[in-house]
């Protein structure tokens, strides 16, 4: 008995190492096959599959036939437990190293783990049912195990097979990693929210054929709309003026290179000031004519989001990457400070604040918590000099997003954000959870009043007087407008289908909002 234990367990543990061989293996062996065949439905996942399985066979088929002297029921229990120790070896024994995260691991998704246990000993029982019937009829051979055999290979390897013959053929709707149909065509759809929740007006811009918002703006008593074409040369940004109706005034187009439009500011004369991702700053008239750039690319490091914003006496503060500058209206530097922040570059939205400074939010340095990774924010005041006065981190665990920012008071700012975590379920899904939070920031960078306030995970547009979430769902949208504390103050829902990662919006100088999203052409 002590020695059927032992080979049990032994081909368990070597069954496991096996398993975490052949995923080693095909990781690297057939990622350029998985590419060359992502038309039908990722062919390696399919082999990865099929090829753990059959290690899990085998394992209970030795199991089974190194214990022939025993009865078939045993020898089929002894197939199970090895392809149980074989699933148990494969899910801990790279994490032994580190037993406190492989505990904590085990207790999240103990469910998970045992469902995985259960379907490899049933596996490898079916091996051992093969290595019981092998050579008990000394007349017919292997003759009579060889259904048991075809029919276990066929109910390992047959249903993912099917599946990418069905993708192949069409009959199956594709997966998203195999390519699938091509997009369908878009276009804009603009609405015009009141701060009490009315739909005050709605426009539909098509301007090519995948149109998506990328700026809003509003001035000269109506708004703007900037959307990027993407070119085989280069790129054009179309620039769609709209009365404070809806109706459109004009259009403009401007050529861009390769990057997409991230601010644009008004001038007084009806032009703008646009930045795009190059990094260059480009002023045109109100028929879309240059008429200077302000090339950005000898201080950063390769195409990066540039934000924008106007301040008082004809200047403008850029900030990308890890710089801030302020420019004239005619594109000359006035001064240029290194923010030295910790995190990445992406976009850093800036906003005025009093006596000519700026507060710019950028994302701090990140830091590995456990088994999860925390993304902090970092506030940093800037004075009319571009001297910087202080700077604040904030945030909760997991990844931190800015929602909104305002001046409440002269050197004083509300913030909101949101905090995302990556909770497991009950079968070991990740499953995004959405926190946000609101406090206030004095005159000298101290966090003050710091609250927990309801997220639904929505995008958030920002007013004067709150904020706006948007959440789309299969039936449409639901719009939600909050006071400044986070209180929802009304809600409604439209029939309209929006791509929750096309949505731009702004607030409008009457409390209200103003949003774009792309729908279907």
């Amino acid at each position: 008995m002590r020695s059927t234990a032992g080979t049990v367990v032994g081909t368990g543990f070597l069954a496991g190492v096996a398993f975490l061989a052949v995923v080693e293996a095909l990781s690297r062996t057939w990622n350029g096959a998985f590419v060359y065949n992502q038309n039908l439905s990722g062919i390696g996942i399919t082999q990865t599959y099929v090829s753990l399985m059959l290690v899990i066979l085998v394992a209970g088929f030795f199991a089974s036939y190194c214990t022939r002297t025993e009865g078939r029921d045993t020898q089929i229990l002894s197939a199970a437990l090895a392809g149980a120790v074989a699933m148990i070896t494969a899910r801990t024994l790279l994490f032994i190293p580190d037993p406190a995260y492989l505990i904590g691991s085990l207790c999240r998704m103990w469910f998970r783990d045992l469902l995985f246990v259960i379907g490899a000993a049933l596996i490898a029982a079916l091996g051992g049912l093969i290595g019981s019937l092998l050579g008990r009829d000394g007349t017919e051979g292997y003759r009579s195990v060889l259904p048991v055999m075809a029919v276990a290979v066929l109910v390992i390897a047959a249903p993912p097979l099917l599946a990418a013959a069905g993708i192949a053929a069409g009959v199956i709707p594709p997966v998203p990693y195999s390519g699938g149909a091509p997009a369908a065509e878009t276009d804009i759809r603009l609405l015009k929210v009141s701060a009490a929740g009315d739909i005050v007006w709605e426009a539909r811009i098509d301007l090519d054929a995948y149109d998506r918002p990328d700026v809003l703006a509003e001035h000269h008593g109506g708004y703007a709309l900037a959307v990027t074409e993407p070119g085989q040369e280069e790129n054009t940004v179309h620039i769609v003026v709209l009365d404070e109706n809806g109706s459109i005034r004009r259009q403009s187009a401007v050529e861009t290179g390769f990057g997409r439009v991230t601010a644009l500011v008004p001038m007084p004369d009806e032009g703008y000031l646009m930045a795009v991702e190059t990094p260059e700053i480009v002023r045109i008239d109100t028929g879309g004519a240059v008429l200077w750039r302000r090339s950005l690319a000898d201080e950063s490091q390769g195409m990066t989001p540039v934000s924008l914003i106007a301040l008082a006496d004809d200047r403008y503060v850029a900030v990308w990457g890890d710089t801030t500058a302020c420019y004239s209206d005619n594109g000359t530097r006035i001064w240029k400070t290194s923010l030295a922040t910790a995190g990445g570059i992406g976009y850093h939205p800036v906003y005025p604040a009093s006596e000519g400074g700026v507060l710019v939010v950028t994302e701090a340095k990140g830091v590995f918590a456990g088994d999860h990774f925390e993304t902090y924010l970092q506030a940093v005041r800037l004075d009319a000099n571009g001297t910087v006065l202080w700077k604040r981190d904030f945030g909760s665990e997991g990844l931190d997003e800015l929602l909104g920012v305002w001046e409440t008071a002269p050197g004083r700012f509300g913030v909101l954000y949101r905090s995302t975590t990556f909770p497991e379920d009950l079968m070991g899904s990740v499953v995004p959870a959405h926190q946000g939070y609101a406090f206030s920031l004095d005159s000298h960078g101290d966090v003050t009043g710091s609250r927990a306030v309801g997220d639904d995970g929505g995008v958030v547009v920002p007013s004067s007087g709150g904020y706006l979430s948007i959440v789309t769902g299969d039936a449409g949208i639901t719009l939600t407008g909050h006071d400044v504390t986070g209180t929802g103050v009304w809600r409604q829902e439209r029939a309209i289908d929006l791509n929750r990662h096309a949505i731009r919006g702004i607030g409008t100088a009457d409390g209200g909002y103003l949003v774009a999203g792309s729908v279907a052409a």
